[in-house]
């Protein structure tokens, strides 16, 4: 995983357009509904995967719909949080050079799909949406960066925190890690930042500080237009 993108927070005076231009992407942001996106197969988008993928793509999908819409129907939320979490992980794990000729592209959750193969980012990023789409408050997940201590050396890597409660200690859904665990159980993560559709957040010691909306990750961004174009058809 490359470098962790650079977070610029628009508050200064002088900047006040930008900071209104700013509250405005995020409530477009927040306009996405996620309903119908992942866990619907619909026909035109499956024929569009078909041609950039491959004749496997719309199977794949379709099996991957089938698959978190039956988990989505678990009436333990924790226990449904953890079938999703092993779905997904299901999926082969390659590289932004591999899959994409690129240092650095969070594929969307269709793309992710389709090609059942991405990296950490693309796990991260598909279980947030199938779990938004099943009815999750986001208040509960947060897509959090952290370092990986992996065979003595730290690395970039992404995973989705799952928060019960607010205030609760969060479960860790990891590509790496197949097994459900609290974050106290996983001394190799440290937190470096985390966000969701409402925030963004600093992860520190002496408690999470918010640094505003997620439309200031440039990466956020162009993956809902991409979204959103998928959606459009």
């Amino acid at each position: 995983m490359p470098p962790l993108p650079a977070l610029t927070v628009v508050f200064s005076r002088p900047r006040l357009i930008a900071c209104l231009l700013l509250v405005f992407m995020a409530a477009q942001a927040t306009a996405f509904t996620y309903q119908g996106y992942l866990l619907t197969v619909r026909t035109e988008l499956q024929q569009k995967m078909t041609a950039r993928f491959g004749d496997k793509a719309g199977p794949r999908m379709a099996e991957l719909a089938e698959a978190l819409n039956a988990a989505g129907r678990i009436a333990d939320e924790a226990v449904r949080v953890e079938r999703i979490n092993q779905i997904a992980n299901r999926a082969r794990y390659m590289t932004d050079a591999q899959l994409w000729q690129s240092e650095d592209y969070w594929a969307t959750p269709v793309e992710f799909a389709a090609l059942a193969a991405g990296d950490c980012e693309d796990y991260s990023l598909a279980k947030y949406f199938a779990l938004r789409e099943l009815g999750m408050p986001a208040d509960k997940l947060r897509i959090t960066y952290v370092r990986l201590l992996r065979q003595g050396r730290l690395e970039n890597h992404m995973v989705l925190a799952y928060y019960p409660e607010p205030g609760a200690e969060p479960w860790v859904l990891d590509n790496l890690e197949k097994r459900f665990m609290l974050a106290r159980d996983r001394p190799d993560l440290t937190p470096v930042y985390s966000f969701n559709d409402d925030r963004v957040w600093k992860v520190q010691s002496g408690g999470d500080r918010e640094l505003g909306s997620p439309q200031q990750l440039r990466k956020w961004r162009e993956l809902l237009d991409r979204v959103e174009a998928e959606v459009r058809g």
